[in-house]
């Protein structure tokens, strides 16, 4: 289980408790997300919601911890971690999950190593690119 005493360097951005953001977050480390968030988070790094962030997005990851709320799909080629305070709501792609006793999850699951491999940022940026170009 993730520690609620995060050290700052664990998560080089954050958005703070205060903030309110949408828009599409793309990044290759970790973010920790105390405030509102809304748009898409694309990132082969971690994202981790704290108890009281609140997330209104796809998210594509390479792996996902939530104390707080998602209200999105949240896909990632590791692990998603569903913690006892966690609210989620949306489907879940991942190549693992854990989830903690008390966390409320409402939609569908797809894990395996499988899933991960098409799961992947990198394979979700490849499919944007081919519909772009009309491969199939």
């Amino acid at each position: 289980m993730v520690a609620h005493n995060e050290k700052s360097d664990d998560y080089p951005t954050v958005i703070g408790a205060d903030a309110v953001f949408k828009g599409e977050l793309s990044f290759e480390g970790s973010v920790r997300i105390d405030g509102k968030f809304e748009g898409g988070i694309k990132t082969p790094g971690t994202v981790f919601v704290s108890q009281k962030g609140v997330v209104k997005a796809e998210v594509n990851a390479g792996s996902v911890t939530v104390d707080g709320t998602i209200e999105g799909n949240v896909v990632s080629s590791g692990r998603v971690q569903l913690n006892a305070s966690c609210k989620l709501k949306g489907d879940v792609r991942a190549a693992k999950l854990q989830v903690a006793e008390g966390a409320t999850w409402s939609g569908i699951c797809e894990v395996g190593a499988n899933v991960a491999k098409a799961s992947s940022p990198d394979a979700a940026m490849r499919q944007i690119s081919d519909a772009a170009a009309g491969k199939k």
